[in-house]
């Protein structure tokens, strides 16, 4: 029993030190092609993400939608403005987060130093060779300090962080509800079409399907049900995350920080500014923050 105690133990820190090996050659390869790899997992993160979004608007809305409503009736019609609505406020959160500076330079030149009495709360970043706002950290593939930092995002091309988590929660909110519209598509047309379980590989293997012209039909449509499910719970979780995260005033970078939790009002006012939830109407919509994400107040602990 002692030996083999023995051997797992020099087993799990042989394990230990090859994954920090492992990791130490990953920052190593990052810190060395930073370019390089930004410049080339933005652009398919990108582009992969407007694929399948101009996919599933051409197949729900021109294949899909046909064949449960009448194209020339009114429910075809206010289906088509719906969704042309939603696609405006995906790319355009989406885009306005891209565009967003989300680092520390953004805050005006006299509020990069901290006043008289702050200096305590701010932090040195040796990468960046400066003091740095309380709850601003290094991000390695923006190469540069983000206020706030929650996480850096591939599909944005950008970190996530105070000047622009807004558009990044509309966006997902809106990435979700175009998926679930979708996801409602396509349970309608394979309820309408009997193929919910054509997918389904035991369905394959003991049925015979020679005899149904209508088999490959059901195959994809089933398949599309599938993958449109996949696509509506992945953004869901991720808004659902994020809610969690603004509910409680915390980040991804720091999940089980609470310090500044103000309560859930103020704490969603933070993030969403002054018109709240207004603000996933529209990306257009002007709601100004209520801070300039230099300076932070912590819970009070009674």
């Amino acid at each position: 029993m002692v030996r083999m105690r023995g051997r797992f133990g020099v087993a799990f820190c042989r394990h230990r030190r090859m994954c920090f090996r492992v990791e130490e050659g990953i920052l190593w390869c990052l810190k060395r092609h930073r370019g390089k790899f930004v410049s080339l997992l933005h652009p398919i993160s990108a582009f992969t993400l407007l694929s399948v979004i101009v996919f599933l608007f051409v197949y729900e809305l021109g294949y899909v939608l046909p064949l449960l409503t009448d194209p020339l009736g009114m429910w075809h019609k206010l289906n088509w403005l719906l969704a042309i609505y939603i696609v405006f406020n995906i790319l355009g959160n989406w885009w306005l987060g891209f565009m967003c500076n989300t680092a520390v330079d953004s805050v005006p030149p006299k509020r990069q130093h901290p006043t008289v009495g702050e200096a305590h709360l701010w932090h040195y970043c040796s990468s960046c060779q400066k003091l740095v706002p309380p709850r601003s950290w290094h991000c390695r593939l923006c190469n540069q300090c983000i206020l706030k930092r929650d996480h850096h995002c591939t599909f944005s091309g950008n970190c996530i962080g105070h000047n622009n988590q807004r558009y990044f929660l509309a966006f997902l909110f809106h990435l979700s509800l175009g998926s679930g519209l979708a996801l409602v598509y396509n349970t309608l047309l394979v309820w309408k079409s009997k193929a919910f379980m054509v997918a389904e590989p035991l369905f394959l293997i003991n049925e015979n399907h020679a005899n149904d012209p209508d088999f490959n039909w059901k195959y994809t449509i089933a398949c599309m049900f599938k993958l449109s499910f996949f696509l509506f719970m992945v953004p869901l979780a991720m808004f659902a995350l994020q809610m969690v995260m603004v509910y409680r005033n915390s980040t991804c970078y720091r999940i089980l920080d609470r310090s500044y939790d103000v309560g859930w009002r103020q704490n969603f006012e933070i993030v969403l500014g002054k018109r709240r939830f207004w603000t996933f109407f529209s990306p257009t919509i002007s709601s100004a923050l209520p801070n300039d994400g230099a300076q932070w107040f912590q819970r009070q602990h009674v």
